[in-house]
This record gives C-alpha cells, sequence and structure tokens, in this order.
C-alpha cells in the first residue's frame, strides 16, 4: 500500500521529471512525442490497481505472448512496435492452435487417473503453452551478449513446435477415430492369440527342454564310444531301453518309467496333440468371426475375458494409455502405407499446425535477426539514450534555476521601487 510518505518522495522525484517532459514537449520534435504521451500514461502515486487485474494478468501472460518482450527499451520506433505486436499475435495464435490440438492426448494420457485427468491434462498444457509462448520471447530478445542463449531457444522453439505438429495429428485421430482404434485394438488381441497358438509348434516346455538336452548329450557320448566299451550297453538302455524292447509299445508307461530319449518323443507328441487342440478350437472361433465380420463383436461374443480387459462395454477403449498408443500406431500405419486419405482430418490438423508453427518460427528468428530489434535490446545505445536524456535534463534544471534566479531578481526590484514610493 502505498504511503503518504512515500508519495511525498516520489513527487518530489516527478518534478524533475515533470520538467523534463515540458521542456521534449515544447521542443516539438516528433521523435519524442511519444516518449512523453507514454510517460504522461503512467500509473500516477496513490492509484490502486484492482485486486483481480494481478490474476488476470497472470492468466494473460500465461496464455498470449507479450509484444513487448519482442523488442527492447533503447529505442523502439513505431514500425518495430507495430511488428512485434503482429508478430506476438501470430506467436500467440499457434500456441492456442496447438493447444487445443494436444487436449485430447493430453486427456487420453491421464484418464486413467479420474477426476484428476482434465486437470493434469489443463495444467500440462498450460505449461506447455507458457513454454511455447517463452521459447519464442527468448528467441526475439537476442543481442550480441546472448547469442547461445538465444540460440538454445530458437532449437527449443523449432523441436517444440514439430513435437506438437505431430501430436496435433495423432490428438485428432484420437478424438475423431474411437472406433476405428477399439477395432484396431480388438485385430491385434486377435493376432496376439493367433501367435501364442503358433508358439505352441515351438515346445518351450522345461520339462521337455531339460530332457531333449540330456538325450542330445547322451547321443553324442553314445556315437564316440567304442560299442565294445562297457559303457556302451548301459548307455543305449538308459537313452532308448533294452534291445529287445525296440517294438514295445511304449505308451502304457508313464513317463517318468521311459527311457530319457522316449521321454522326448512323449513330451513332443504331446505338445503337438495340445497344437492340434487348440488349432481346431480357433479355426472354430475364426468361422464365427468370418460370420460376424466384426472382430470387436467377436470379442464381446466369443472371448468376454478379453473383451472386458479392454474396453467398455459401449465398446470403447477402456485405457487412456493404451488408447493413445493406438492412435500413434493407426496414424504411423496410415502415413507409412501412404493412406492419406484414410487420415483425414487428423493430416488437416497436422498440415495446419506444421503450417501456422513453422510460419511463426521464421517469422520469429527473422524478427530477431532485424537490425531495429537488436537496436532496441542494445546495452549501448540505451546507455547513449539515457546519456542524452541525462545531459538535456541538466541543461534544463540549469534554465529553470536561471529563470528562478530573474524571477527572483525582478520581484525584488519591484518591490524596491514599491517601497521607494511609499517611502516618498
Amino acid at each position: 500500500m502505498t504511503t503518504p510518505r512515500d508519495c511525498t518522495s516520489q513527487n518530489t522525484q516527478t518534478e524533475t521529471v515533470r520538467l523534463l517532459l515540458s521542456w521534449l514537449e515544447q521542443s516539438q520534435n516528433p521523435e519524442y512525442a511519444r516518449l512523453v504521451k507514454q510517460a504522461k500514461t503512467k500509473t500516477t502515486c496513490g492509484y490502486q490497481k484492482q485486486w483481480w487485474k494481478k490474476p488476470l494478468g497472470f492468466l494473460t501472460g500465461l496464455v498470449f505472448a507479450n509484444s513487448d518482450d519482442f523488442h527492447g527499451k533503447a529505442i523502439v520506433p513505431e514500425t518495430l512496435k507495430a511488428h512485434s505486436q503482429l508478430t506476438a499475435s501470430l506467436v500467440s495464435v499457434s500456441s492456442l492452435l496447438n493447444f487445443f490440438t494436444n487436449n485430447p492426448l493430453l486427456f487420453f494420457a491421464f484418464k486413467d487417473f479420474g477426476g484428476l485427468a482434465w486437470v493434469m491434462t489443463l495444467v500440462t498444457n498450460g505449461l506447455i503453452l507458457y513454454f511455447t509462448n517463452g521459447t519464442a520471447t527468448a528467441a526475439s530478445a537476442r543481442k550480441k551478449t546472448n547469442y547461445t542463449w538465444s540460440n538454445i531457444a530458437i532449437a527449443a522453439m523449432l523441436l517444440m513446435n514439430a513435437l506438437q505438429s505431430i501430436v496435433a495429428g495423432v490428438g485428432t485421430e484420437l478424438m475423431l477415430n474411437q472406433s476405428g482404434l477399439s477395432l484396431m485394438k480388438a485385430e491385434l488381441e486377435i493376432e496376439a492369440l493367433i501367435a501364442r497358438v503358433e508358439a505352441l509348434k515351438e515346445n518351450t516346455n522345461p520339462q521337455y527342454m531339460d530332457a531333449k538336452q540330456r538325450c542330445d548329450r547322451g547321443e553324442l557320448q553314445l556315437n564316440q564310444m567304442d560299442r565294445t566299451n562297457p559303457r556302451w550297453q548301459s548307455l543305449y538302455v538308459q537313452l532308448y531301453g533294452r534291445w529287445s524292447e525296440r517294438n514295445r509299445d511304449w505308451t502304457q508307461l508313464e513317463i517318468e518309467q521311459l527311457p530319457l530319449c522316449r521321454q522326448v518323443e512323449r513330451l513332443r507328441e504331446q505338445n503337438y496333440r495340445t497344437y492340434e487342440i487348440a488349432k481346431a478350437n480357433l479355426d472354430k472361433l475364426f468361422l464365427v468371426r468370418n460370420k460376424l465380420g466384426n472382430d470387436l463383436e467377436f470379442l464381446k461374443q466369443e472371448m468376454k475375458l478379453v473383451y472386458e480387459l479392454n474396453f467398455t462395454p459401449d465398446g470403447k477403449l477402456l485405457s487412456g494409455t493404451e488408447a493413445a498408443r493406438m492412435a500413434i500406431l493407426s496414424s504411423w500405419e496410415k502415413l507409412s502405407t501412404g493412406d492419406l486419405a484414410g487420415w483425414g482430418f487428423p493430416l488437416f490438423f497436422l498440415l495446419l499446425s506444421l503450417v501456422t508453427s513453422g510460419a511463426v518460427c521464421i517469422l520469429t528468428i527473422s524478427h530477431s535477426r532485424r537490425q531495429d530489434t537488436q537496436q532496441s535490446f542494445s546495452d549501448t545505445v540505451l546507455r547513449e539514450r539515457d546519456r542524452w536524456l541525462e545531459a538535456r535534463r541538466r541543461e534544463l534544471m540549469v534554465l529553470h534555476q536561471q529563470k528562478i534566479a530573474d524571477r527572483t531578481s525582478t520581484n525584488g526590484h519591484r518591490q524596491h521601487q514599491i517601497n521607494t514610493h511609499l517611502n516618498n
């Protein structure tokens, strides 16, 4: 809160500024007219801002780029000011467009958090928006002492806008093609089922692998051993059984009672029978699938557990993260196969974001490299301006003091004449 003492101090300091402004105004130089106008419209002492202006200003600064940040304060011609305003407006429009196209992907990414999803989406998207505007602002504030800093801002601006352009396409696909994404997920689940059935051909049972490894090792030893070796006969019996039992029906014995290599054959046959049964069941399911002609409906009717784990009752993807993954896969598949017509609106928003973001990036970089922009940020120009103003202020103070002295002298002379006349 401003106190009376503060106002007195400020009013004392303002007197000198008022005199300087008076001199600038009387000089009738058009270059100073804008400075005089700006100074006269500044907030006066004792004026209190409404409480809501501060949070409103914060939100406005978060959403919209400030044109004053796109030029310095050393010297700002009207043309530069107008172009800075235009650049800031275009940056804001591009950032807001990306803000809205970011929302679907971010919302589905946070969907699993329930009621917090929208809050987390808006906060995250707001921070991205602030970062995007901030990099454009930092890229514009380019001068000799901060080239590296400005170049980093330019790189961040380009990367962030490119990323958001991709998200614009994916997010639109996610928002407008949820039924297609559900069908894609259903198709992937069926493909996974087929892969699991086909994987049964490759017997990875630990018991089978261990038995086969010992059988192979035993056969290698047997082939390298001479038949006259006393160990040969016992090793053969351990692997295959007695020679006299070579035509025996081994199916009547438990697997633990079989010779080692015959255990391998039994396990292989069991696994193949399991595969044949699974394949036959799958073929029956596929007859239903072909009849229905819809993979999502097929899962709902014939594979209810899989359906309930992945989809809502109305057929939408249950997990937001999975929905986002499907949108990315769908977008990549359409782009990689050249199915641009199938992408439709997502492609439109991707190109729209690329055009607006690309134009804004080029415009911002070009704006930062303009001579008048760099002069407005120049510390040398700023010091020269301040030095010139200080010299004018001192000249004005001297003229003001001379006027006071002349006025005092004139008043004294008149008073002396009046006193002399009265005395006479």
